[in-house]
């Protein structure tokens, strides 16, 4: 499942990292060079773990959900990118988009592009 940066799981920003060990912040602030996740970052949750991130961006004109970049949270392997993927799905069929990849971690590229 992918959270809002404002979900209460996420939303207190050092008690999600002290529970979790995952620092998360919200970008939209930060210059694009500084920005470590990017502009706007859903956490994806699987079980009770945060395995990971996506810069999401919807183009709705073209109904795409453009995301740059995925990451994977360290120690999350092949098997995360499957839940990964279905959080993805999840949302861009909830959007009625195609989803376009940008960069993706090499150990998740086949679960989410196939």
């Amino acid at each position: 499942m992918l959270l809002s940066p404002f979900d209460d799981l996420v939303s207190h920003r050092d008690h999600t990292e002290a529970l979790f060990g995952f620092f998360f912040r919200l970008e939209i602030y930060v210059p694009k060079s500084e920005r470590r996740w990017g502009y706007f970052v859903l956490p994806i949750l699987h079980g009770d773990r945060l395995i990971g991130r996506v810069d999401a961006k919807l183009d709705r004109g073209s109904r795409v959900l453009h995301l740059p970049v995925v990451h994977a949270e360290d120690g999350k392997g092949a098997s995360h990118g499957a839940a990964a993927g279905r959080a993805i799905d999840e949302l861009a069929r909830w959007l009625g988009a195609d989803v376009a990849y940008g960069r993706v971690p090499r150990h998740w590229r086949h679960a989410l592009t196939g």
